[in-house]
């Protein structure tokens, strides 16, 4: 492992020995306003070791110093310098967790602007995709999150949007996008999580739009399990599933 800079953003590769082509670009969660490289390097480097793929993951801009659409926009420069490096939109992989997994498919929906440039699938885990925080999984398993609040949510959302943009606006809540052209979309959430619904919506509306989805619900989870993989064997679990998920994109 090593620290990268791409396009001015500090980040980390990881890189175990004899990995694949495909790399994984990963987009850290944690409301848009806490996470890091250092806050998900062993999650990233579990997830290296399982799947034997590349991983990079950044310190995108947070809220509220840095409200939307600095992250987005940082992303996607991110994503561009990718490309100025060499590497094929078809070996890569975008993936991200929580509010990491809005941001990544907010660059995915971005990017059907240039199809070229879409990459060869995308790995939701534990989705926050709606910031209007009207779903109906926030109120009834509220008491069975492990994780994640409400309270973290709206706070959240507040720091990213403040009074810029609607919550239902579809660039920060893609949820509400055309989610046509999108490609093979691996998408993780726990039965008990607050955002169990933002997933299944998902799952729905992708289908809907002709997405090849693979949807995994894992009993008794709650919010971004897959980083307790040392602990839980549906954590351990879940990693197999990523890994045999990007190991499929990797035959097509």
């Amino acid at each position: 492992m090593r620290p990268i800079r791409l396009a001015g953003i500090k980040g980390e590769e990881i890189k175990p020995q004899d990995s694949a082509t495909q790399l994984i670009f990963h987009i850290h969660g944690g409301a848009f306003f806490l996470g890091s490289v250092k806050t998900h390097h062993a999650f990233m480097t579990d997830l290296a070791a399982r799947t034997q793929m590349q991983i990079i993951h950044v310190d995108y801009p947070l809220a509220p110093e840095h409200p939307y659409p600095e992250a987005t926009e940082a992303l996607y420069d991110i994503y561009q310098s990718l490309m100025v490096q060499g590497i094929q939109p078809k070996d890569i992989i975008l993936s991200g967790d929580s509010c990491g997994a809005n941001l990544a498919l907010a660059l995915c929906l971005r990017l059907k602007e240039q199809p070229e440039l879409m990459p060869s699938g995308l790995i939701l885990l534990s989705p926050f995709l709606d910031l209007t925080l009207t779903s109906e999984s926030l109120r009834f398993n509220k008491k069975h999150d492990a994780l994640l609040s409400i309270e973290a949510l709206q706070t959240g959302t507040q720091y990213y949007i403040g009074n810029h943009i609607a919550a239902d606006d579809p660039r920060v809540s893609p949820i509400f996008d055309d989610l046509h052209g999108l490609p093979p979309t691996l998408v993780q959430v726990g039965s008990k999580e607050i955002l169990l619904d933002d997933a299944k919506r998902f799952r729905e509306k992708a289908e809907d739009a002709g997405v090849k989805v693979q949807f995994k619900l894992y009993t008794g989870m709650w919010h971004n399990f897959q980083m307790f993989n040392a602990w839980f064997d549906e954590a351990k679990q879940a990693l197999a599933d990523i890994a045999e998920f990007a190991h499929e994109l990797d035959k097509t």
